[in-house]
C-alpha cells in the first residue's frame, strides 16, 4: 500500500511540474500541428532565416488571404470555375485557411508564452480574420451551391461576412443537408474566434506588452 501511495505522489508530484495531466499533451498538439501544417508561420520562419522577419510577414499574408478571397469572389460565377475539380480545389482552400486561422489563435493563446508585442495589433489583426472567415465562407457556400433563390457573389460574401459579425446563422440558404451543415460550421466557427479574441485581449492585458502602446 505505502508503494501505491509513494507512486501516485511521483506522479502527481511530475504532472504538477509539467501543468497538469492532459493540457501539456494539447499544448504539445497545437505546438505541433501549427509548425508543421501553418503556411502563414512557415513563411514567418523563412523570413527569419533572411534576417527580415517581423510582424509584417503575418500581416501581408493576412492581407494576401483577404485579396485573394475578394478575387475569387470577383471571377467565381465564370463558367470554367464550375467544373468538378476547381470546387474540390477550392473547397480544399477555403477550409485550410479557416482551419490555419483558428489554429493559430489557439496557439497565441496556449502555447505562446512571453510579454506581447501589441495587444491592439492583435486585436485588430483578429477583428480581420473575422472578415476573411465570412469571405471563405461566402465562396464555400457559392462553390457547393447553396443559396435558393441564387444569389449573385457580392449579396453571398455581404451576407456571409454579416452572419460572421452578428453572431447569426446565415440566412437565405437551401434546405440541402450540407448547406445547413456549413452553415452551422461558420456559426460554430464564428462563436469560437469572438470568444478567442476576448480571450486574446484578456490574456494580452495579463502578459503585458513589450511596448507602450498608448494613445
Amino acid at each position: 500500500m505505502m508503494k501505491l501511495i509513494l507512486i501516485f505522489s511521483h506522479m502527481a508530484k511530475y504532472f504538477h511540474e509539467r501543468g497538469g495531466f492532459w493540457f501539456p499533451f494539447v499544448k504539445w498538439i497545437i505546438d505541433l500541428l501549427y509548425c508543421y501544417s501553418s503556411l502563414g508561420r512557415l513563411l514567418n520562419e523563412l523570413f527569419k532565416r533572411k534576417s527580415l522577419g517581423g510582424p509584417w510577414v503575418s500581416e501581408v499574408y493576412l492581407l494576401l488571404n483577404i485579396l485573394i478571397g475578394l478575387c475569387w469572389i470577383a471571377v467565381i460565377e465564370r463558367p470554367v470555375l464550375t467544373a468538378i475539380g476547381w470546387i474540390v480545389l477550392g473547397l480544399i482552400v477555403v477550409f485550410y485557411r479557416i482551419f490555419e486561422t483558428l489554429l493559430f489563435i489557439l496557439h497565441w493563446l496556449i502555447v505562446a508564452e512571453g510579454p506581447v508585442e501589441s495587444y491592439r495589433r492583435s486585436l485588430l489583426s483578429f477583428l480581420i480574420n473575422l472578415f476573411e472567415i465570412g469571405i471563405f465562407f461566402a465562396i464555400a457556400y457559392l462553390l457547393l451551391d447553396c443559396f435558393d433563390p441564387p444569389q449573385d457573389a457580392w449579396s453571398a460574401l455581404s451576407k456571409s461576412v454579416c452572419s460572421v459579425f452578428s453572431l447569426k446563422k446565415m440566412s437565405g440558404l437551401c434546405e440541402v443537408g450540407w448547406s445547413k451543415a456549413l452553415a452551422l460550421f461558420q456559426l460554430c466557427i464564428s462563436w469560437t474566434l469572438v470568444v478567442l479574441i476576448l480571450a486574446n485581449v484578456v490574456g494580452a492585458i495579463n502578459r503585458n506588452e513589450k511596448k507602450d502602446d498608448s494613445v
